[in-house]
This record gives C-alpha cells, structure tokens and sequence, in this order.
C-alpha cells in the first residue's frame, strides 16, 4: 500500500502553487486521478488522494451527532480538488490559504500521515509541535504510548 510519510519543508510561488514532493506525488499518481482533495481542519490543511477522500467522505456523511452537520458543512463545504500540474505542483485555493495563514512566497511544511498529508504554515506547526512536546511529557500520552509498545 502507498502511503504518505516524511517531512517536506517548501516555498509557496508567488501564484500560490506548492511544490509536492516526489514521494507523495507518487502515491497521488498510483490513484485513478492525478489530484488530491484537499479541506481545511485545526489550523491546517489536509490533502486525501481521490480514493481516501471518498473513504472519509462516506464515513462522514454516515456519522451521527449532534454537531455532525455542522462538521460536515466545515469539512465537506470547504474541501476543493487540487489537480498536479505538468511540474508537480498544485494551486492552493485562496480561501484555503487564507484558514491556514499561508501566504504566497511563503515557508509551508508537508506532513505524510499514511492516508493523507497535511500542509502546514510553518511557524504556526513549530507552536503546535511545541505543544505536542508539552503533551508528550504527560504520564496518560505515555500510557498510550507504552499500550501501543513505543
């Protein structure tokens, strides 16, 4: 199975279009469609090949709760499909950009996470890996570490 993982560090071109690295693309073109499906959640956004993204959309669409409707207009509503272009790049929609503060011209951080990869404003992933540090130092983050054998 291909999967997204690693780290990539990259500079929006003034147009707005980000480089995607060689190994997602990889992963984008072994699906049906050489695009990915990218929405906005916690302050980044998050980019699905066609086929995880219709996996996740199905799921939500079948979740119940009381606040799913709402988390459907979010997530489904803002979601757009970026398509490769002949260099590898995708053009990040305005109002994407815009949720997730990230500028033309500016440092963006890519983030495989197996199914889907998320694109992060790079100072604003330092403060929430900064965090993630505070967490990780907590005794019940590493219970569920040590349940999981790290």
């Amino acid at each position: 199975m291909s999967a997204f993982r690693g780290t990539s560090n990259h500079t929006l071109d003034p147009k707005g279009r980000l480089i995607i690295p060689s190994r997602f693309r990889s992963v984008i073109k072994a699906g049906r469609e050489e695009c990915v499906m990218v929405t906005k959640l916690d302050g980044a956004l998050y980019a699905y090949t066609m086929e995880e993204w219709d996996t996740f959309e199905t799921r939500l669409r079948k979740a119940m709760g009381k606040h799913m409707n709402k988390i459907r207009r979010f997530i489904i509503g803002s979601a757009q499909a970026c398509p490769l272009d002949k260099q590898g790049r995708i053009q990040i929609p305005k109002d994407l950009r815009d949720y997730a503060d990230i500028r033309p011209e500016g440092d963006v951080t890519l983030i495989g996470l197996v199914e889907r990869f998320e694109i992060w404003q790079s100072d604003k992933l330092k403060d929430e890996q900064d965090a993630i540090e505070e967490l990780l130092q907590t005794d019940e983050a590493r219970d569920e570490l040590m349940e999981l054998g790290l």
